[in-house]
């Protein structure tokens, strides 16, 4: 069996971005989802920029798999292109919500 990977490498965020202080970062986003796409501003919050180009997002509102990746795929290329290629989009960290399992005393590290 033959594997074959990705060799193409992801850009690096510009100078400027990495410059950037984590709230300038976000405020930066923020301003260009208000002016260009604001209906991102309805479905997630922006909650860590960081200066390699990773940014954290909140989803307002539960949404199943495929939504939820095409809604970080989408907000990933606008920012992208709006903002710095450099970016890749991320859905934050949520714990385990299984009520039975926690009832139980079982724990799933993430």
């Amino acid at each position: 069996m033959h594997f074959h990977h990705a060799t193409a490498i992801s850009p690096a965020p510009s100078g400027d971005w990495a410059a950037l202080s984590d709230a300038e970062r976000i405020s930066g986003i923020d301003r260009s989802v208000q002016a260009q796409h604001p209906v991102f501003k309805e479905q997630l919050t922006v909650v860590s920029a960081r200066h390699d180009g990773q940014v954290i997002v909140r989803l307002a509102m539960p949404l199943g798999p495929s939504d939820r990746g095409t809604l970080l795929m989408d907000f990933e290329d606008f920012l992208k292109q709006a903002v710095d290629q450099g970016i890749t989009v991320w859905g934050e960290s949520l714990g385990d919500k299984n009520s039975l399992r926690n009832l139980r005393g079982i724990e799933v590290k993430s």
